[in-house]
């Protein structure tokens, strides 16, 4: 019985180790060939997909295929308005193609090389290509044109705002430059190397650009420096939230940052290998980072690791929904959702906690920081509350052992050992040698009388007992 109890806490432990550790996977599909980017609608209920089989899925939030549609070559980017009413796709047949919901083609147009990226406004008004010599196409809802920026193989990076409205670029002399929908330059910065990568909020009232000087750059809309801050190496890789207040990078010295909107950083993490897609929540309070190492990370606001996993290949595009579902486009053909809502905190919660305590917000400060951060890495990281199951079960298997080793010190004599002293307490007739009780009058086995009849012995020595004597005249024993 004891070796079972223990099993049987064992077994729990395990369950519940495995229940805390698991990936946590919804669903999967193979598409059949590579998956370059994933999108989902504003609410999660549809997911639209783009594949190097030359065509662009859309599913429901259950896994579903809804349908696919067919473009003339590899489909490098997608994108879902708010609603999921309209569906962007950007080919390397040089082409744009807006869907309807059914899957049915609106219109297509043709840019001047292949379609790298794309994007749509939440309302499905606007939608915006940059090709892959970082060349800029606008067109409205109809599909016509409304502005056309040639890069002529002069960028590094470029990058839009939703509706078309501003444009940003990172050249390869090192300029930093933002036009408008007519583009006219508004304003144009200097850095100290290659601009690789650019990010901007909606309304671009905050820039932000990695550049190949090992610097980190923020700018207002008026192309005001906000701030600048070292990294270890180049970078290659930003993103920004909705509202500019969290600012994500990583170099290509392994190195991933978290920096606040006054320049403060938040995080720095040592990957094994350099990060190669992230995605943020539009609060910026969750991110999701994967790396070239087949690992993704889902990490809150401030840089705490919530949860990882290792990919069976390369991810080739990430996107996190504002209820915690991650969706994972592989190399490996498969589409992966994970449900990670359990580490997402309620807006409730959140509500409760910014009503208790409010801080002062201060407005950003200017700054040029040419000194290196200080290295945080895998510090400030807060104890996952899911945690705590595995350690109450260990508390409680410890717990019962105690109880069981207490329960057997205090465990009564065996019977056997009554029985033993029972026996030697009785008489036996000495006509049968049947046993017989103290003061009876007949043997209940031969009948022989005990009055006049028999002699009593003393059941511990023999010694002969006279009548009426309550104990052993030789041995003291107890009759």
């Amino acid at each position: 019985m004891k070796k079972f109890t223990l099993f049987l806490i064992l077994v729990i432990f395990n369950i519940s180790i495995m229940a805390v550790f698991a990936d946590k996977l919804s669903w999967s599909y193979d598409i059949g060939d590579n998956i370059s980017s994933i999108a989902a609608s504003s609410d999660g209920a549809y997911i639209v997909v783009g594949s190097y089989d030359n065509y662009v899925y859309l599913f429901n939030k259950n896994g579903s295929q809804l349908w696919k549609f067919q473009t003339g070559s590899n489909v490098e980017s997608v994108a879902i308005s708010a609603n999921g009413q309209y569906i962007v796709a950007g080919s390397w047949d040089k082409r744009v193609y807006l869907l309807n919901k059914s899957g049915q083609k609106i219109w297509d147009r043709l840019t001047s090389d292949q379609v790298s990226l794309v994007n749509i406004t939440p309302d499905g008004t606007h939608i915006t290509a940059i090709t892959k010599n970082y060349s800029v196409f606008v067109y409205d809802k109809t599909g016509v044109q409304t502005t056309t920026f040639d890069s002529r193989n002069k960028l590094a990076a470029s990058s839009v705002t939703p509706n078309g409205s501003f444009i940003v670029t990172g050249t390869k002399d090192s300029n930093i430059r933002m036009l408008s929908r007519s583009l006219e330059p508004i304003w144009e910065y200097k850095t100290g190397g290659n601009v690789q990568s650019i990010s901007l909020t909606p309304d671009a009232s905050s820039i932000v650009a990695g550049a190949y000087d090992n610097k980190i750059y923020l700018f207002d809309k008026k192309g005001t420096l906000v701030w600048s801050k070292a990294t270890g190496a180049g970078n290659h890789l930003v993103s920004i939230n909705k509202d500019g207040s969290k600012i994500f990078a990583a170099d290509l010295g392994d190195n991933t940052y978290i920096f606040d909107s006054n320049g403060k950083q938040l995080m720095k993490r040592k990957l094994k290998n350099k990060a190669n897609c992230v995605s943020m929540t539009s609060s910026g309070d969750y991110l999701a980072v994967s790396s070239l190492d087949r690992k993704i990370n889902f990490l809150d606001g401030s840089g705490n690791l919530l949860w990882s996993t290792e990919t069976g290949n390369l991810v080739n595009s990430l996107f996190i929904t504002n209820e915690g579902k991650l969706l994972v486009g592989s190399k490996d053909n498969k589409i992966y959702i994970y449900d990670l809502s359990s580490y997402i905190r309620s807006e409730s919660q959140k509500q409760s906690k910014d009503t208790t305590s409010v801080p002062d917000v201060k407005p950003p400060t200017k700054t040029d920081d040419t000194s290196k951060p200080s290295t945080v890495t895998e510090t400030g990281r807060s104890f996952p509350l899911i945690y705590i199951a595995p350690i109450l079960i260990v508390l409680i298997a410890v717990a019962a052992v105690v109880f069981m080793k207490k329960s057997k010190s205090t465990a009564p004599l065996p019977m056997t050992q009554t029985k033993e002293k029972s026996k030697k307490d009785e008489l036996k007739c000495p006509s049968c040698d049947s046993p017989m009780e103290k003061g009876a009058k007949f043997c209940g086995n031969c009948g022989n009388t005990f009055d006049e009849k028999i002699e009593l012995k003393c059941p511990n020595c023999g010694a002969a007992i006279e009548k009426g004597g309550n104990f052993c005249s030789e041995c003291g024993q107890k009759i």
